[in-house]
Formats: C-alpha cells, structure tokens, sequence
C-alpha cells in the first residue's frame, strides 16, 4: 500500500517498475513546433511542348553534285532566251491560226489546225529540252543548237514573205515583228550556250 505523502510517488510507477516519466513540461516561450511544414512539392511540369518532329533531313549530295562547277550568268542568260523563243513560237502559231484563212487565200496552201497543234507539242518539247540544258547536259546544248538552226533558217523564209505578210493588217504585221524578235533570240541563245565560261561548264557536268 502507498503512502500518498511519500514523495517518490509523484508521478506514479508503471506497470514495469520503472517510474513513468511526467515528459519535459512545454516552453511558454517557445511554441510547439508542428514540425516543417508539408511541402506541396513543386508544381508538376507539364513538360516541354512535345515537338512535332524536325524536318526530315534532306538527302545526302552525291560526289557528282559536290564536285559540279556553278552555273554561269551565260547558260541562265541563254535559258531565258529560249524561254522567250518558246513563247514567241506560241504566241505565233496561235496568230497563224487564226488568220489562217487569209494566208491560204494569199498563198494558195492551207493552214489547218493540225499544223498549229504539232507546233505546240513541239513547242512543250523545247522547253524540256531548255530545261535539261540549264542542267549542263551537252546533249541538249547540241539538240538546241540544231533547232535553233532550223528555226533560224525557218524565219529567213518567213522574211522573203514579207510583202504578203504585210498585207494581211495587223496580225500580219505582228507575225512579222515575231519573226524577227524569234530571229534575234535563238541567234542570241546560240551564242550565249558556247561562250567560254559555257563550255567549261557543259564539260564539267
């Protein structure tokens, strides 16, 4: 039985013998400490802007690429010309077309629509031609070369005619001025394809 004076009973004992201990009384200075407080992590990162991808890279130059000299001002300048020449073909057989039924009352030799076409068609194959020159194939530099010749010697003939080409008005005279402006290109083509700095460059390719 305990004596509730005895002073080694404040606080009691527990079960197990040992005193209980009453714990550290709390600081009136200092407040109770909750501990850290919870951290809410840092926000969640959307993460970067999902990329669509890059371009795909584009294929690699073959050694022929990598070793072919730069295209000369002359072969640009001679492909424009031929350009003009083609469409001046264009624009002329559409003339001819259409006054066709005066220069077969003229000339006596019909002009039918037939002719026009054909030249069309050749027309598209001299710019594809034009095309494959600008590319610095020599084989389209001899091709042009020689339709250029036909088509120089073409307009020489359509020069002779110029009387009756005079006499059909307007359209006539715009055939003509045609003529000689399409002379004057592929003479210019001609010669700008086989300049010095042309040739080394039809070489090189």
């Amino acid at each position: 039985m305990t004596n509730p004076n005895d002073p080694y009973n404040q606080g009691g004992y527990n079960q197990g013998g040992q005193p209980q201990q009453p714990g550290y009384p709390q600081q009136p200075g200092h407040p109770q400490q909750g501990g850290y407080p919870q951290q809410g992590g840092y926000p969640q990162q959307g993460g970067y802007p999902q990329q669509g991808g890059y371009p795909p890279a584009a294929p690699p130059l073959s050694q022929s690429e990598l070793n072919a000299p730069a295209r000369p001002k002359s072969v640009d300048t001679a492909f424009m010309l031929w350009l003009v020449a083609a469409g001046i073909g264009i624009l002329s057989n559409v003339i001819t077309f259409v006054i066709s039924s005066d220069i077969e009352s003229q000339t006596g030799v019909a002009s039918g629509s037939g002719g026009t076409i054909v030249s069309l068609i050749f027309a598209v194959l001299w710019i594809v031609v034009v095309m494959q020159m600008r590319k610095g194939a020599n084989w389209a530099r001899i091709l042009l070369t020689v339709l250029g010749g036909l088509s120089i010697i073409g307009n020489l003939l359509s020069l002779a005619l110029v009387g009756i080409l005079l006499s059909l008005g307007a359209f006539g005279v715009i055939s003509l001025l045609f003529v000689v402006v399409s002379l004057a290109v592929v003479i210019g083509a001609i010669v700008f394809m086989f300049k010095s700095d042309s040739n080394y460059y039809f070489k090189a390719s």
